[in-house]
């Protein structure tokens, strides 16, 4: 129905009610929607920083570790003894929080790192590994929180638009259509009121001529 001024009869007003009231739920659903994605994101939130710290600590210290290495070993050992460390694997699929459709990542298998000849490359690959995975980890959890930053934004806006414009709105209209069908009811009823006086003096004069 058309927020623009309406026919003021019962039928559009209960149709307008009907549909206040609809919007108003729908309101509700969306302001939970937008406490659950807001409690999700500061969940993520709380657990970025400390990730972000953890996985740039790995990299300094594998990053040391594999200089160290290289110094150590020469490039030809370097490059041979990185390649045979086995190949990470992942399975990427969707997750869905409050119709929020967020991207995830499971780790199949971890990079593998037995068959490294030496025992220097062996703690350098195992630092890098577990570098790599908390990176993917922590790029899920960035992904994550963009997906439901956006769904936030884009649900408040809809909240707020709900809120301060429609809703009142639909208010302003019903309450013009209401004051419209008081005054035709109380026009209605001196209409009536009239009548039945002209009709009652109009029985008078008539009994009074018949008397005469």
């Amino acid at each position: 129905m058309s927020t623009e001024r309406q026919a003021a009869t019962k039928g559009t007003l209960q149709k307008a009610r009907e549909q206040l009231g609809f919007i108003e739920k729908g309101k509700e659903v969306l302001t939970m929607k937008r406490d659950q994605l807001a409690g999700e994101l500061n969940k993520l939130l709380a657990d970025l920083g400390r990730r972000r710290k953890a996985v740039e600590t790995l990299f300094l210290e594998a990053f040391g570790s594999a200089k160290y290495a290289y110094g150590l070993l020469g490039y030809d050992s370097f490059a041979s003894a990185a390649n045979a460390v086995g190949m990470i694997e992942v399975r990427a699929f969707p997750t869905s929080v409050v119709g929020c459709i967020m991207p995830n990542v499971e780790i199949t298998k971890k990079p593998s790192t037995e068959h490294v000849p030496s025992p220097t490359m062996m703690k350098v690959t195992s630092k890098l590994s577990t570098a790599v995975v908390e990176a993917i980890e922590l790029g899920v959890i960035e992904a994550k929180m963009e997906r439901l930053a956006r769904e936030l934004m884009d649900t408040n806006r809809k909240v707020n638009a709900l809120e301060k414009v429609v809703i009142p709105k639909y208010k302003a209209m019903i309450r013009y259509i209401e004051e419209k069908l008081n005054e035709e009811a109380l026009r209605e009823f001196f209409v009536t009121k009239r009548m039945r006086d002209i009709s009652r003096v109009t029985k008078e004069r008539k009994e009074q001529q018949s008397q005469i």
